[in-house]
Order: structure tokens, then C-alpha cells, then sequence
């Protein structure tokens, strides 16, 4: 109900989008026919203000709707949900692994892995573009470190589960009227794994081109 908001704006927009070429076609003509360009100044400014009303209103909506970037640290606007599981090795004919990982190909190739990993009874497959591998002494990343974290509950996950686990962070919008404007109240606005491994000899890169 609450993205409702946003949408009642955009239409808004629209509809002042609609007005603003019809109101300008109207005063044109006027001018034309009963003042002969003599306010030809007036009507200029009128048409400047409103143009800059209407990119004002545009630029407003876009950042609210799709630039705004998410504060994980604000309980109010967002939901943070978490997810501990321990990892499942996974036989191979010379050595075992929890996690794969595989480059990306074509325009991706540069920027994006591709990793694989299983928990119980699950197998999870997810770009580095919303996880990282943890593999030293301390089982947060730096790309991890951008999120907020349980750093006891990671430390007990090292002890109890001999590093080798992944915890999920689910970030979710709340009810509030910026993100109603915005129409993502209910969307999940990120997701990441911090996928733990006790040393990088348990991490199966493929090659490129080949998949598991």
C-alpha cells in the first residue's frame, strides 16, 4: 500500500509533464495573437520555470526511486536479516573443496566470479558481485566490512564450525513514506555472503570456459 505513494508521484509527474507542454503551447499562441511578441520576455521566463520545476521533480523522483543508496546503519528505513550455515566439502578425484569458483566471460570477464558452494540439503550459486571468500585470520573481507555484522557470532562460527560456514546478510525496506515514494517497501534492497574457508586449498578454481 505504502509504494503506493510512489506510484501517485510518478503519475503526478506525468501528468505536469502533460500540462507543461499543453500550458506553453497555449500562452505561445496567445502571445501571437494578442500581443504580437511584445511579452515574448514573460513568456520565456514562464516556460524556463516551469521547465526547471518539472527536471527538479524528474531528478527527485529518479534519485528516490533508483540512485538512492541504501544505509545499512538505518534500523528505521531497512530490515537486516542474517543466516549462519556450515559448509559441505564436496569429493573430487584428487582433493576436496567447499567452494567453486569460475570466472566470467565476454564483458564480465575482468569483473565478476562465479561461485558455487553447498550447506545442507543446498547448493548456492552467486557472483562476487554480492559475496566475497574469507579465506586468512580474520573472517571478514573488506568488501564484507561494508556491511554490519555480528563479528561475535562470526568469531563463535570459526570455532565451532572449523571455519568453513557462510553467513547471509538480507537487507529488506521497511514501511516509511521515503521508501514508499521510492517503491521498494517489501523489495530486498542487497543481499551478500560472506562464504568462510579455512585456507584457499579448499577453494576449486576452474579454469576458463569450464564449468564444474
Amino acid at each position: 500500500m505504502w509504494n503506493l505513494i510512489g506510484v501517485a508521484a510518478w503519475v503526478l509527474v506525468i501528468c505536469y509533464l502533460i500540462f507543461i507542454v499543453l500550458n506553453i503551447r497555449h500562452r505561445h499562441l496567445r502571445m501571437l495573437v494578442l500581443h504580437r511578441k511584445n511579452r515574448a520576455g514573460l513568456t520565456l521566463l514562464v516556460d524556463l520555470i516551469e521547465v526547471v520545476v518539472l527536471a527538479a521533480a524528474v531528478y527527485g523522483m529518479s534519485w528516490v526511486t533508483w540512485l538512492r543508496p541504501v544505509d545499512y546503519t538505518d534500523t528505521a528505513s531497512i530490515r537486516l536479516h542474517y543466516t549462519y550455515h556450515k559448509l559441505i566439502i564436496q569429493p573430487d578425484a584428487t582433493r576436496s573443496y567447499y567452494v567453486t569458483v569460475k570466472t566470467g566471460t565476454g564483458a564480465d570477464a575482468a569483473a565478476v566470479r562465479y561461485y558455487t558452494y553447498w550447506t545442507e540439503g543446498a547448493k548456492t550459486e552467486i557472483t562476487s558481485r554480492n559475496a566475497d571468500i574469507a579465506s586468512a585470520t580474520n573472517a571478514l573481507t573488506l568488501k564484507a566490512s561494508a556491511y554490519p555484522w555480528d563479528t561475535t557470532a562470526l568469531a563463535a562460527l570459526d570455532r565451532t564450525a572449523e571455519k568453513a560456514w557462510v553467513a547471509s546478510l538480507r537487507a529488506t525496506y521497511k514501511s516509511t513514506f521515503l521508501n514508499g515514494l521510492g517503491m521498494h517497501i517489501g523489495h530486498q534492497a542487497q543481499r551478500f555472503d560472506l562464504i568462510r574457508v579455512p585456507n584457499e586449498t579448499v577453494i576449486k578454481v576452474l579454469p576458463l570456459g569450464e564449468d564444474e
